[in-house]
């Protein structure tokens, strides 16, 4: 099944990705900067494996470098040093013992030698010689003479240390000095720098991962915002563009909420430290977090995205609700400066009160605010009053109430005004009906009368057809013009009485007999009864009725005459050799009796509104070369009325669908059973 590019489930999809792809990039970020936090991470790491060839363990000597200058200054201020200077100190003495820590150092400042190895006495002189090859026999070595400006290390990195930009050196204690270090390589103390090598071990291979996942969550990311933001808005149904009740909510709003929530958001990030958090608690909070984050920037960004594609940006925005509202103000200049004066005297006076009662204490002053206030608060209420009574007056009249009035008496100002030109409405809408019913009135008395007249003529003239009929006329010219008068004149008697039946219809001059009608039976009957003509057009009967009755309360000769004339309508009108589908729905306590046929012309082209064939004298084709009187659709239109039941037209093209409807009264309960098959005879 092919899947509309726009449709409900590739939206859908489209944003679970994203979000997907959001949490991936986050972790990953997260990741890299957490062990960039720690300098496990280094670009020069990438692909390093072992921990003494990285960034990281350079980082670690250069911070061995950082705590042995410190503790060299605090060893050399000997009894001056503070009680804080003591603390440090002998922080910094269980870190460089020998038995417990990888790094090894000698250091000498002019005769004075010191250093971390055991079994050495204060003082003792040592050959630099020979210190330096029992340094590089533990792994990794530095030295570094300024008296005979000598360096020399194989630890990668340290040259920088001393001689880059940032160099470290001018914090140690002399520049006469003698430094020689040595390391373990094989890191058997389980001092920070074992600890270090763990960690390293542990994060290092995870770089690979953050980076590659970093990188193709980024390109999934931005290929699934796109598709998004072409997506946002439209539907697999049309090209429209939808907007949802977000988007209507104002535009400045809407942008407001979303920086506040993004910087509380982001604040709160920033509170975090990652260095207290594990790997596994930094990837589900960070996931978390951006998703969420990710899930307000889509809901912004794409209302956003709807508005500009719908051009309603500036509409929804609130600078714009305030610029009309501010033009609606300003357009009756007179009203709206007399309501501005009406406000600024308002001001005036209660800040005058105001300052008069409380200020100076006033009692008096005081009683006059509170009656100025009441004097506002009655004018106020009698207004709404007012308003109410006006609003109430105008849903009478627009329920049909034309007679009703609204009482000015007690009415004041523009309420008063307001209210007599409601009152004027209603009696124009009164004349109005009254004008229109005597015109109806006219028309049927016209049609009926008109009708009676042509009457008496024409049956003599239909019985003096009849009398030449029988007359034995050879002339086979004569002949037919005989049968052209019978037909026509039979003709216009069918015409005249579906007049006067119209008129009487329409009026509401008739008397229906209701009764419990079983409309099955009735169309069954119906059919029966029109199989010929359907035979000589060739058309074939295909019904779709329920096998039990649906019974209707409804007049059963005027429900056969609505009926009758539908069927003959498809008589005359349906194009030859098609079928005619007639269906009957006992659904939700109402009935539904439909008739569908092909037209022989183009229903669309000359009645472009259904409902103009319920009109009289208006037929399928405007040509009117075929039988009738064109009244057929409006008799029955109106009888169905009459009878309680709601009679539609609805054309597509040259499919005809008239449909008949009626509510249920105690029907049988009804089978699942139907008989849907063809009941016509063909040819």
């Amino acid at each position: 099944m092919e899947h509309h590019p726009y449709s409900y489930g590739m939206k859908l999809t489209g944003l679970i990705l994203h979000l997907f792809f959001t949490a991936v990039l986050t972790i990953s970020l997260f990741l890299l900067g957490s062990m960039l936090s720690k300098n496990i991470f280094q670009l020069t790491d990438i692909g390093t494996e072992q921990f003494l060839n990285s960034g990281y363990y350079t980082k670690c000597v250069e911070k061995k470098c950082d705590d042995l200058s410190e503790y060299l200054h605090l060893l050399i201020k000997g009894d001056i040093r503070t009680a804080e200077d003591n603390k440090r100190y002998l922080q910094y003495t269980n870190e460089f013992k020998n038995d417990e820590t990888n790094f090894c150092y000698w250091y000498q400042i002019g005769t004075t030698w010191y250093t971390n190895q055991p079994d050495t006495e204060p003082g003792q002189n040592f050959d630099a010689e020979a210190v330096l090859m029992e340094a590089k026999s533990m792994g990794d070595y530095l030295i570094y003479d300024l008296i005979s400006k000598e360096f020399g290390t194989d630890i990668r990195g340290m040259a920088d240390y001393f001689f880059g930009n940032y160099n470290s050196m001018v914090y140690w204690p002399a520049d006469n000095i003698t430094l020689i270090i040595g390391i373990d390589t094989d890191l058997s103390a389980q001092d920070d720098l074992y600890d270090a090598s763990v960690e390293y071990q542990r994060l290092h291979p995870w770089i690979k991962v953050c980076i590659f996942g970093a990188l193709i969550s980024l390109v999934g990311w931005i290929i699934s915002l796109v598709y998004l933001t072409f997506a946002t808005g439209c539907r697999e149904e049309d090209g429209e563009i939808h907007l949802n009740a977000f988007d209507r909510i104002k535009t400045e709003i809407v942008i407001a909420g979303f920086i506040f929530i993004i910087i509380e958001l982001v604040l709160m990030l920033v509170r975090v430290d990652s260095n207290e958090w594990e790997a596994y608690g930094i990837a589900v909070a960070s996931g978390t977090v951006s998703v969420v984050i990710d899930g307000i920037f889509l809901l912004f960004y794409l209302s956003m995205v709807r508005r500009m594609k719908a051009e309603v940006l500036w509409e929804s925005s609130l600078a714009c609700w305030l610029g009309k509202g501010i033009r609606k103000v300003f357009v009756k200049r007179e009203v709206t400066v007399r309501v501005l004066i009406l406000f600024s005297v308002h001001l005036v006076i209660c800040f005058v009160l105001a300052v008069g009662a409380f200020y100076k204490q006033n009692q008096f002053v005081f009683f006059l605010l509170l009656l100025f206030c009441g004097a506002e608060c009655y004018l106020l209420l009698r207004k709404a009053v007012e308003r109410h009574q006006i609003l109430m007056g105008v849903e009478r009249i627009r329920d049909g109430s034309l007679a009703e009035k609204i009482e000015v008496q007690d009415l004041h100002g523009d309420d008063r005004l307001l209210a007599e030109a409601v009152n004027n409405i209603g009696d124009g809408l009164l004349q109005a009906v009254d004008d229109s019913t005597k015109n109806e009135r006219m028309k049927a008395d016209l049609i009926t009368n008109v009708s009676h007249d042509i009457k008496t003529p024409l049956t003599s003239i239909i019985n003096y057809v009849n009398l030449i009929k029988r007359e034995k006329i050879e002339n086979e010219r004569v002949q037919g013009y005989i049968r052209i008068l019978d037909e026509k004149s039979q003709r216009l008697k069918q015409l005249t009485e579906d007049l006067v039946e119209a008129s009487k219809i329409s009026s509401g001059n008739v008397k229906l007999d209701i009764q419990t009608i079983d409309l099955v039976e009735l169309v069954y009957q119906t059919s029966g009864e029109f199989n010929e003509k359907f035979e000589q057009k060739e058309l074939t009967i295909v019904t779709k009725m329920p096998r039990n009755p649906v019974l209707i309360q409804a007049d059963g000769r005027q429900l056969y005459r609505v009926i009758e004339n539908l069927y003959n309508n498809v008589a005359k009108y349906a194009l030859e050799k098609t079928r005619v589908y007639v269906e009957i729905i006992n659904d939700d306590r109402q009935t539904v009796f439909s008739i569908k046929n092909v037209s022989e012309r183009s229903l669309a082209r000359e009645n472009s509104n259904a409902g103009d064939l319920t009109e009289r004298f208006t037929r399928g084709d405007v040509s009117r070369t075929t039988e009738g009187s064109g009244l057929g659709l409006s008799i029955a239109k109106n009888l169905t009325v009459l009878m309680g039941g709601s009679f539609d037209i609805s054309v597509d093209g040259d499919l005809f669908k008239a449909t008949i409807t009626f509510q249920e009264e105690d029907s049988p309960e009804p089978k699942t059973d139907e008989e849907d098959g063809e009941k016509a005879e063909q040819e």
